[in-house]
């Protein structure tokens, strides 16, 4: 078996499928290995948390960028190209999706995806430190989960927290309790501990490789998958610029919301008039890199010397909004120090939900070069009414006595929250749906509930891009969650309620 990418879902993927003997399994990688990291850590692995932006080492990044926006503004998509993926250079924020996420997953046609049939999975892949003892939690899992107490905070978590409990959110001590996904506010559960960020390189991947049966080959950019016919045979990939062609039984494609489409289009399974106009032949017309979504962010910046003040982490409270107009919470909110010498700090806001359908699409057959990448930000009226929606609540927090009696002042007073959002929005690192679950009559879709490609034989998909739709929170734990599942439907023996696909398993 060959897995693609050794990220939040493929690395889980491939270490688990590696635990039957009878398998043997191949995990191909696009960037480099750190097969020492136990002895010798990486500085990527035991930093971040710290400084803005951690996600994201140029060394060992993709280069993404989304299309400009009409008024020029760039936005930069970070994604780490290593052993590990992002899960090894993200901000650590391990928290789970709202069981009204996943329920909505299963309405869309996706048996095993609701909340009920996840919470397994979740409680399996974790180890709470904090809530271990709590039926819905687990303590035995590869992923330590933590929070870190007040005594750790900055100034500005504290002022954060006291004036979102003043305006009624509700301080919840967990913020992966079923129940506090709407007007919450508490620390943010993380998967660092001891200063190691716990992303699949040292986790799955680390206990992966002390198996025979287990092959990581890092360097090694998957060009297309190989294809007889409607039957996937294996994987063609470059090594120093060199194509080698490595047959399996099963492909598994885990590169990534933004790699795995370009994957399968030069595979020639994609859009078929878009194949067309980049030279490459279709084989299949799928809405391979459609419906891509994430969450659009853009801060509240504010001056406050006293609250600028940086003596921890950056990721440690969080909260969620109110119920807003579709009956769940529009947005989510962090607080972060931004520069102790200009004394500026800053609210961040994350859209739970973007109306907004952006596309990643191969720009032709070379797969060094990277493809075309369009969340389509702050393109709707919705999005925009989002926003201004929690700018409101927000301006509120900072008349509070807690932000007044720090002096607090608004760089942005006066002015139109659309307006800073026209030249500011970024992406919060959370995009997903570029190849989305769902039935085959489901013209939105490319894989079925199984993650099995439509219409192919041997060929799945396993990582953010499945999202039928985007979770209200982070993402990382799901993308966990979701290489847990693969495996299982490969084999049929991790989760009891479901059984593997004897035409997947064969």
């Amino acid at each position: 078996m060959i897995v693609v990418g050794s990220g939040s879902s493929g690395g889980v993927t491939a270490s688990r499928l590696s635990e039957d003997d009878d398998r043997r399994v191949l995990l191909l990688e696009a960037g480099p290995d750190f097969p020492d990291e136990a002895e010798l850590p990486p500085l990527f692995v035991v930093s971040g948390g710290q400084a803005w932006f951690p996600a994201g080492i140029p060394e060992l990044d993709w280069g993404y960028w989304n299309e400009p926006l009409p008024n020029r503004h760039h936005v930069r998509l970070a994604r780490g190209r290593l052993v590990g993926g992002s899960s090894m250079v993200n901000g650590c924020v391990a928290v789970r999706g709202a069981p009204f996420d996943y329920d909505r997953w299963a309405s869309f046609g996706n048996p095993g995806w609701s909340w009920e049939e996840l919470l397994p999975y979740f409680i399996e892949i974790e180890s709470d430190l904090d809530f271990g003892d709590d039926p819905l939690h687990g303590d035995a899992g590869p992923i330590a989960v933590r929070r870190y107490t007040e005594r750790h905070w900055d100034p500005i978590h504290h002022a954060f927290v006291e004036a979102c409990v003043e305006l009624g959110l509700t301080y919840e001590p967990d913020l992966n309790a079923s129940h506090a996904s709407i007007a919450s506010v508490g620390p943010w559960p993380q998967n660092r501990l001891n200063e190691v960020r716990l992303g699949t390189l040292v986790t799955y991947i680390r206990a992966a490789r002390r198996r025979p049966n287990f092959e990581l080959r890092a360097n090694a950019l998957a060009d297309r998958v190989l294809l007889d016919g409607t039957r996937a045979t294996g994987v063609r990939y470059l090594a120093e610029g060199r194509p080698t062609d490595v047959a399996a039984d099963l492909v598994i494609i885990a590169a990534g919301v933004y790699s795995t489409p370009p994957l399968l289009q030069r595979s020639g399974i994609g859009p078929a008039d878009e194949l067309r106009k980049v030279g490459i032949e279709p084989v299949a017309d799928l809405p391979v890199g459609m419906g891509l979504l994430d969450h659009p962010n853009c801060a509240v910046v504010f001056h406050a010397p006293q609250l600028a003040e940086r003596v921890g982490r950056l990721f440690l409270t969080n909260c969620r909004g109110p119920i807003g107009a579709g009956g769940e919470p529009e947005w989510q909110a962090m607080p972060v120090p931004l520069d102790e010498t200009a004394g500026t700090a800053a609210i961040v806001i994350c859209l739970n939900r973007q109306d907004a359908e952006g596309y990643v699409l191969a720009t032709g057959a070379d797969p060094t070069k990277a493809p075309r990448i369009d969340h389509r930000y702050a393109s709707l009226d919705s999005d925009l009414k989002r926003f201004e929606n929690a700018w409101a609540f927000f301006r509120e927090a900072l008349s509070r006595p807690v932000f007044t009696n720090a002096g607090a002042r608004e760089l942005t007073a006066g002015a139109e929250p659309r307006d800073v959002v026209a030249t500011g929005v970024q992406t919060a690192q959370h995009p997903v749906g570029s190849c989305r679950m769902g039935p085959a009559a489901d013209g939105r879709t490319v894989v079925d509930h199984t993650l099995r490609v439509h219409g192919f034989e041997q060929l799945m998909v396993a990582d953010s891009s499945i999202f039928p739709d985007n979770v209200m929170n982070n993402t990382n734990l799901t993308c966990y969650v979701i290489g847990e599942l693969a495996a299982d439907f490969v084999q049929g023996t991790r989760h009891p309620a479901l059984k593997a696909d004897p035409a997947v398993a064969r």
